[in-house]
């Protein structure tokens, strides 16, 4: 099984590093990066590497990865959808699938499966320098079939990432996982930025505790990127935050009021709500089979 990469950067290297030994399976890539390709190659993560997918024999290969940003992700599948191998299984790691669905929905004729991923990890720092092998170790693979995918494809994906050492895959579609990654990813990194935009970071210096260092870790962004994801998502992301703003709004209120009782009883029920989202999760991560 032949397998390529498109984008050997801190997600893609740290997939093709974490996947050695899997049986059966060579690796290949396509980066535009010389260090990158060499670096790879020399270390024996991939057995080639080109420069350009037109170079790239697409057309050899049973699994493409796109690991790319979603709007060169949606361009490949414009481009080189008519390269790719009949029967071969196209999947892609980006942070918002409409894009990607969109793509392939809009084709005239397809020959290969497509099947959206997700996963769960990451760090602030990107490119193939920061990849390790260990980056999904413990984390959630989202995938988002659609009616077209053969569960041979799902299941494959789920060997493929348990080998990575992901801990599960959660199944969904490309609308509801781009509004529940607005919330849990993307809105995240909102208040990350706010906190790091407030007037007394500079004066903070040796007042952070885990909880600061926490909220504001992945303020550290890649701008580029995360400009994209947020434009791609805008609508949702646009609501959840004005959602947050509005129950930040309530906690000022009752930090402004007489009324300690009130402050008391927002603080129990909110903190409530929090147990019971890691009650409930313990039972999901508890149950059988993978799939969730």
């Amino acid at each position: 099984m032949r397998i390529m990469f498109i984008g050997l950067g801190l997600i893609g290297g740290s997939m093709a590093m974490a996947l050695s030994g899997y049986p059966d399976a060579a690796f290949y890539a396509v980066d535009r990066d010389e260090w990158t390709r060499f670096e790879a190659l020399g270390r024996g993560i991939v057995r080639s590497c080109w420069a350009s997918i037109e170079d790239a024999p697409l057309e050899t290969m049973d699994v493409v990865i796109l690991c790319l940003h979603p709007a060169a992700a949606a361009a490949f599948i414009k481009e080189n959808a008519h390269r790719l191998k009949p029967g071969s299984l196209l999947t892609d790691v980006c942070g918002v699938k409409r894009p990607l669905h969109e793509a392939v929905e809009a084709l005239e004729s397809r020959h290969f499966t497509y099947l959206g991923g997700h996963p769960m990890a990451g760090r602030e720092r990107g490119g193939f320098a920061n990849a390790t092998a260990d980056l999904f170790r413990g984390s959630h693979y989202i995938l988002t079939p659609d009616d077209s995918v053969p569960v041979g494809a799902v299941r494959f994906m789920e060997r493929l990432v348990l080998h990575m050492g992901c801990a599960d895959i959660v199944l969904s579609n490309p609308e509801a996982h781009d509004e529940r990654i607005g919330y849990t990813s993307q809105l995240m990194h909102v208040m990350a930025l706010a906190l790091c935009d407030q007037h007394l970071l500079f004066d903070s210096y040796g007042f952070e505790g885990g909880s600061f260092r926490g909220a504001t870790r992945v303020a550290a962004l890649e701008p580029d990127l995360w400009t994209e994801l947020f434009w791609v998502n805008k609508e949702t992301l646009a609501n959840l935050t004005d959602e947050l703003i509005e129950k930040l709004g309530e906690y000022s209120a009752l930090l402004r009021s007489d009324d300690r009782e009130a402050l008391l009883a927002r603080l129990t029920a909110s903190s409530d709500r929090k147990k019971e989202f890691d009650r409930q999760r313990s039972i999901e991560t508890s149950k059988l089979p993978l799939f969730k």
